[in-house]
């Protein structure tokens, strides 16, 4: 009989083993994303090494755009960059996250220093790695594959109250960044210290999907070539655009301003004397 319990508790713990070790990821895809620093490409460690090493977890967050408890299987994002980038990463300025649509944020490296960031590449309670995510005024089905970086915000109020700032999926790209060179193009020189703060909002809230000198994600138009809108459009009509874009154009793609974010009035007028600082100087080229 006690051959037969201790039997038992060993093929327990192998099959406990076995739910951790690389083989057992079905979901995990086979490369990592491509990591660069400061534009140079990398030679990162394979995921298969960094599951032998880097036990995942399941996470449970509110999801930004489900807007509801999901669970996620993730490695932790700091860990991820040590591995790649050694501890040194920690010493940088900036994350530049591309995705396969176009949309690039950039994600302050203190963010991921102050706060819990995950790389998750499969849901717990689910089949598929998909989200439930509010788009042109229907609810769509959209695929996360490969990468989707998630935060701990249940217990996070700062990381609850910025939403879906900092969640990319669709993740293929990481790149570390100084402030100074990667956004040179689109700062303002010499500006007021409301024109400032619109930068640094458009920064948060913009830039993932909108260029401005060519510096941005390329969801959305450039802002600062052609009819360029914040001297084409009145004030108005620019503040309802960024507040409340689906009044103006009804399933629209543009997301409105965060509706949770302290003092949104105000960010807004920064945004807008921001955008017309810019176009008070050259036009970015129209030229992809």
């Amino acid at each position: 009989m006690r051959r037969a319990v201790s039997g038992l508790l060993l093929l327990l713990v192998f099959l406990g083993w076995l739910s951790w070790a690389p083989w057992g990821w079905a979901g995990a895809p086979a490369e990592l994303p491509l990591f660069a620093l400061r534009g140079e490409s990398l030679d990162p460690p394979s995921m298969g090494t960094l599951l032998e090493t880097l036990r995942p977890q399941t996470i449970t967050v509110m999801d930004p755009y489900e807007k509801q408890e999901v669970e996620f299987l993730a490695l932790d994002l700091a860990d991820v960059f040590d591995a790649v980038y050694s501890p040194s990463w920690r010493e940088e300025d900036e994350i530049v996250f591309t995705c396969l649509d176009g949309y690039q944020p950039v994600i302050p490296v203190a963010r991921v220093k102050a706060h819990s960031a995950w790389l998750a590449f499969a849901r717990e309670d689910q089949a598929g790695f998909t989200i439930l995510k509010q788009e042109s005024g229907e609810q769509k089905t959209i695929d996360l594959a490969p990468y989707y970086v998630v935060w701990e915000n249940l217990d996070d109020p700062q990381i609850l109250m910025e939403a879906d700032y900092g969640w990319p999926y669709q993740l293929k790209g990481v790149d570390l960044v100084e402030s100074r060179n990667r956004f040179r193009a689109m700062t303002p020189s010499g500006a007021s210290p409301e024109v400032q703060a619109g930068f640094q909002a458009f920064r948060v809230h913009c830039l993932h999907c909108h260029t401005v000198n060519g510096v941005g994600g390329k969801i959305g138009p450039e802002l600062n070539a052609g009819a360029r809108p914040a001297v084409s459009r009145e004030r108005a009509w620019l503040q309802q655009w960024i507040g409340a874009p689906e009044e103006v154009r009804p399933n629209t793609r543009m997301p409105a301003l965060n509706p949770a974010l302290p003092e949104r009035e105000q960010t807004i007028d920064a945004l807008i004397a921001y955008l017309q600082f810019m176009a008070a100087g050259p036009a970015a080229s129209e030229e992809p």
